[in-house]
């Protein structure tokens, strides 16, 4: 059981990993900001396929060594989680590698060859695009905190029957293994983290939905597409997580106040389905990405070309822009988006509700 689920959230990360340079923007190259007129340099192809090609034959081999040690030289449950996750991230770290390596060769290109050097840098504007955004409303995101409220009511009211041990933790195959005594506090913990990741998740769409809608000059009509539809396809892939999320809390907090509901493998299905809804929006997303992703054909003349951006990112992966009110912009690397490091806006949606959510999981200890 915990080899297939392992396997699953392994093969479609390895993919994702493979796939990543050819699913953000043309224009952006291992992080590295690149004109529309040389996108299609023969360096940059040979870059992105051998990066795909490595990636994925390492990832292949950490995922055969990951199959043959489980069975094999994995005897406890222990050491087997920690043989899974490790092969994962060692995946993950030839991953990034490759990346922080070909991040350097498109500098030292773009450099050589002067990219940009002698073409006016525009920045192109919509005053009409916040008309058109489809991004889903608030309230969408007010619900589960509703519904998160009332589980900690019907928690207080049922205290009494609740048991002594109050499950805290559940492993793979659905079953509670590990438990603390019964407070008031450790009661409602979970409803409490369960409220902390809605707020959390909330603050990201509103953050994406006032960040600015970045256009390409030459590509005005398809970027924005892009950007619309970008932007609305997040905010349904966090309602459905934030919703996903709100069910399987509520189902594993009643299962404390009434333990029958533990009885046997009965919360098993409960995780896969919560499984394949996060797994199957990501895919969806990631298609659907890909599909609007603006295409540039060869040999592109132009005298303006957008506004180079790179001093604003650490290694093509971090955003830090004093000047850009935007608090979450699209990652140059990798799917989503990321938070914009200097401002201050990131860190309460953000730091704050991870720290209260430390705090929760030291107090109910």
């Amino acid at each position: 059981m915990l080899l297939g689920i392992f396997t699953t959230i392994y093969i479609i990360t390895l993919a994702l990993q493979v796939f990543v340079p050819f699913i953000v923007r043309e224009t952006i190259i291992f992080g590295v900001t690149v004109p529309e007129q040389h996108v299609k340099h023969p360096a940059l192809g040979n870059m992105k396929k051998h990066y795909a090609q490595i990636v994925g034959i390492f990832g292949i081999a950490f995922l055969i060594i990951m199959i043959v040690s489980y069975s094999y030289l994995a005897p406890s449950e222990f050491m087997q989680g920690n043989l899974l996750l490790g092969c994962l991230f060692a995946m993950l770290a030839v991953s990034m590698m490759l990346y922080w390596m070909n991040h350097q060769k498109v500098l030292k290109l773009k450099k050589q060859e002067q990219w940009g050097l002698n073409i006016k840098q525009v920045r192109a504007i919509d005053l009409t695009a916040r008309s058109r955004d489809e991004m889903l409303p608030w309230p969408f995101y007010v619900v589960p905190l509703g519904g998160t409220v009332f589980v900690i009511i019907f928690t207080l009211l049922h205290y009494d029957q609740i048991p002594n041990s109050i499950a805290v933790h559940w492993g793979p195959n659905g079953e509670a293994d590990s438990w603390r005594n019964k407070t008031y506090f450790t009661a409602i913990s979970l409803p409490l983290v369960m409220l902390m990741m809605q707020c959390m998740m909330w603050g990201i769409v509103d953050s994406i939905k006032r960040s600015a809608i970045r256009l390409a000059v030459n590509r005005k009509e398809e970027s924005l597409e892009d950007q619309l539809k970008s932007r609305k396809y997040m905010s349904w892939n966090i309602m459905l997580i934030s919703y996903a999320l709100t069910i399987l809390l509520t189902v594993l907090q009643l299962s404390n106040i009434y333990p029958s509901m533990m009885a046997g493998n009965r919360l098993l299905p409960v995780f896969f389905s919560f499984l394949i809804l996060i797994l199957g929006s990501l895919i969806v997303y990631v298609w659907k990405k890909r599909r609007l992703r603006v295409s540039y054909g060869e040999n592109i003349m132009s005298e303006v070309t957008d506004v180079d951006e790179d001093r604003y990112w650490k290694g093509g992966l971090i955003y830090m822009n004093h000047q850009d009110p935007s608090v979450f912009v699209e990652k140059r690397f990798g799917v989503g988006w990321t938070m914009n490091f200097a401002n201050p806006r990131g860190y309460i949606v953000i730091v704050l509700p991870l720290l209260i959510l430390l705090l929760i999981s030291i107090f109910s200890l």
